[in-house]
């Protein structure tokens, strides 16, 4: 008979990926912008910097006012789901972190929460990065294309920003005979005449900050004798967001950002950066004047209740996804014996304010 030797089964590793959502929390959600509607649609009156005329006698009319003119843009926020099925031969595997003689152990109905569990606990993170992928494609291009599962192109929306707000440097920020001080300056200039707001964020990628920081015109900033420029002091806020410091540019001072997170790109299964390497985002804060910047929702109808057999089954954070205005539908086929789970939600990102922002390229 041969030997069995001993084998140790040491504790199981999972690594879980952290999802905070950052250019996602510019934008905020009011009730109202939660809504039981096919459509949106949002009416948006434009101010002017007219001068009250004088008159030449008290008892004169004044200058009649223009009539108000506004517009309005409807938009029909795109669907995303994302759904699981559980069946018998699922729960005769070994379950992960225990040995097969554990998961021999255990019953099945607990092996098929904790299934339920770990599955569920990845449809939150995904649906985060949905709205953090609309949210940087919104301030980088003004622009919005979302992709299906088979990652072709399923949904574009355009919201027609100033092409000014996005310009390209002349001489790139890699060259020392750059002036990045100064290019950050004339598109703050530019913002802030159209939108009527003031830049408070500058959010660079790790290359235009490396090359930022390597240009001589403002290293020289950070000189121990000249530290009203500002302290380069960089702190991480989250995971992919690092906090440079409050930093003078031009005539005043805005807090400085470095975003690295990423995401695989539906499209190419490519890990790709949520802001495009070389980009800066100028941004003004949520709160500013002028600026309006929302999350919106509209709610997925349902015929039938949720099934009282299931409804227990569920996690807690998956029971509350209503309150989010997503919707989670369980149900079982008895036929095939199987458990599914679909999770929708029709959630768009709309820069109200499409004046108030701009993105930076840093190369050519």
């Amino acid at each position: 008979m041969p030997i069995i030797y001993r084998t140790a089964f040491l504790e199981a590793y999972k690594q879980e990926l952290i999802t905070v959502p950052f250019l996602t929390n510019f934008f905020r959600t009011s009730p109202r912008d939660i809504v039981s509607a096919e459509k949106i649609k949002v009416e948006i009156k434009r101010g002017g910097r007219y001068v009250a005329p004088v008159i030449s006698a008290i008892s004169q009319k004044g200058g009649k006012l223009r009539k108000d003119a506004y517009t309005g843009k409807e938009f029909e926020p795109p669907t995303i789901a994302l759904s699981a099925d559980f069946s018998p031969g699922d729960l005769i595997e070994k379950a992960f972190g225990q040995t097969e003689y554990e998961t021999a152990n255990q019953e099945y109905m607990v092996q098929l929460m904790n299934i339920m569990i770990d599955k569920l606990a990845e449809i939150d993170p995904q649906i985060i990065r949905a709205i953090e992928f609309q949210t940087s494609q919104i301030f980088q291009t003004g622009t919005m294309t979302l992709y299906d599962e088979n990652g072709e192109a399923a949904y574009e929306l355009n919201f027609y920003p100033k092409a000014t707000h996005f310009p390209t440097v002349t001489v790139p920020w890699s060259d020392e005979d750059s002036e990045p001080d100064v290019d950050i300056e004339n598109l703050v200039d530019v913002i802030e005449e159209d939108g009527e707001t003031e830049i408070a964020n500058i959010v660079f990628s790790p290359t235009a900050r490396k090359n930022y920081l390597l240009n001589s015109k403002v290293n020289d900033k950070f000189d121990i004798t000249r530290m009203a420029s500002g302290t380069y002091a960089p702190v991480m806020r989250s995971p992919g967001v690092k906090f440079l410091g409050n930093l003078l540019i031009g005539a005043r001072y805005f807090d400085c950002w470095e975003y690295t997170a990423k995401y695989i790109h539906p499209s190419t299964e490519v890990l790709t950066p949520f802001l495009t390497d070389e980009n800066v985002l100028l941004l003004p804060n949520s709160d500013g004047p002028n600026v309006d910047f929302r999350k919106t929702f509209c709610r997925i109808p349902k015929i039938l209740p949720p099934d009282p057999r299931f409804s227990s089954m569920l996690p807690a954070g998956m029971t509350n996804l209503d309150n989010r205005a997503y919707n989670i539908r369980v149900w079982g086929d008895d036929e095939a014996d199987t458990l599914n789970i679909t999770v929708k939600g029709r959630p768009l990102a709309i820069p109200v304010s499409i004046d108030v922002f701009g993105c930076l390229t840093t190369e050519l």
